[in-house]
C-alpha cells in the first residue's frame, strides 16, 4: 500500500470540537450503521442520546467500572482494557469511535488493532484527540501526575469537582498531526485513512494574557501556513478495507 500524506481539512478549533458529535452522527447515518461501540465513553457517552436511536445496538466500552457505573442505563456497557488484545466481539460493529481517549492509551498499536478487529469489513474507526507537539500537551506528557492535577486546578478551576471530567494519565502515543509517518502507523494495522481534520491553537493560556496573545498570533500564522506536525487537535476517520 502506498503511504501518502493525507489531504487535511483545517477547521476552526471550536468548530472541530463542537462539530465532532454531529459529524460522527451524520457519518453513522450516511453509512447505515446498525451496531456501534463508543470507546472510553464511560460517564458521558454520546451514543446514549436519542439521536442515536436509529442504531439497533449501542455499547460503551471502557476500562473503568466506576466510569461505566455513571453512564445512562439506556446503553449496554462493557468493561475492557483496550490496550490488551480483545478476543471477543470481532467483526461485530459497523462503527467504533472515541473522543479524548487516544492520548490516554499506553499501547496505541494494540488499541487500534482492537478497533480493526471489532469492525466488520468496510467499518469505520473514528477518533478525536489532542496532538502531541502543542506545548501544553507536551508538558502534560512530561510532568508528574500530581503536578498535572495541580495545573488543571489553576487553568480550569472547578473541573475536577464535577466528577465527570476527571484527569487521567496521558501518553499521546500515535496522537500526532496528519503526517506521512502517522498515516503509515494506521496502515500498519490494516486501516485505510479515509479522512483527516485538524486545527491549531488552544485556550490554556487564557489566564496569562501575554502568552494567550502570542498563542493567538501563532495560531493565525499556522492557519495561513499549515504545518501538520504542529496541529493541536485532530479527527481521523479510518476504514477497514472490504464491504459490509
Amino acid at each position: 500500500m502506498t503511504t501518502d500524506t493525507p489531504r487535511v481539512n483545517y477547521l476552526d478549533r471550536v468548530e472541530l470540537w463542537l462539530g465532532y458529535e454531529p459529524f460522527v452522527l451524520d457519518l453513522a447515518q450516511t453509512e447505515g450503521v446498525k451496531d456501534v461501540a463508543e470507546l472510553g465513553g464511560g460517564a458521558n457517552p454520546f451514543v446514549a442520546g436519542e439521536k442515536w436511536d436509529f442504531a439497533q445496538h449501542r455499547v460503551v466500552i471502557d476500562i473503568s467500572p466506576d466510569e461505566l457505573a455513571k453512564a445512562p442505563n439506556n446503553v449496554e456497557t462493557r468493561e475492557a482494557d483496550l490496550c490488551r488484545p480483545i478476543s471477543a466481539g470481532h467483526n461485530s460493529y459497523d462503527l467504533v469511535f472515541s473522543k479524548m481517549l487516544c492520548e490516554h492509551l499506553h499501547d496505541a498499536r494494540v488499541f487500534h488493532q482492537n478497533c480493526f478487529n471489532l469492525l466488520r469489513p468496510g467499518g469505520l474507526s473514528v477518533h478525536f484527540f489532542p496532538t502531541l507537539f502543542t506545548l501544553p500537551f507536551f508538558i502534560n506528557r512530561l510532568i508528574p501526575e500530581k503536578a498535572g492535577l495541580s495545573l488543571i486546578n489553576k487553568i480550569q478551576p472547578g473541573r475536577l469537582e464535577l466528577g465527570t471530567l476527571d484527569k487521567f494519565p496521558a501518553y499521546y502515543r500515535w496522537c500526532h498531526g496528519p503526517t506521512r509517518r502517522a498515516v503509515k502507523r494506521y496502515e500498519s494495522v490494516g486501516f485505510e485513512v479515509a479522512d483527516w481534520s485538524a486545527t491549531f491553537g488552544h485556550t490554556y493560556y487564557q489566564v496569562i494574557p501575554p502568552l494567550d496573545a502570542l498563542e493567538k498570533s501563532k495560531t493565525e500564522f499556522l492557519f495561513r501556513h499549515p504545518i501538520p506536525a504542529l496541529t493541536s487537535f485532530a479527527v481521523v476517520v479510518l476504514r477497514k478495507p472490504g464491504r459490509r
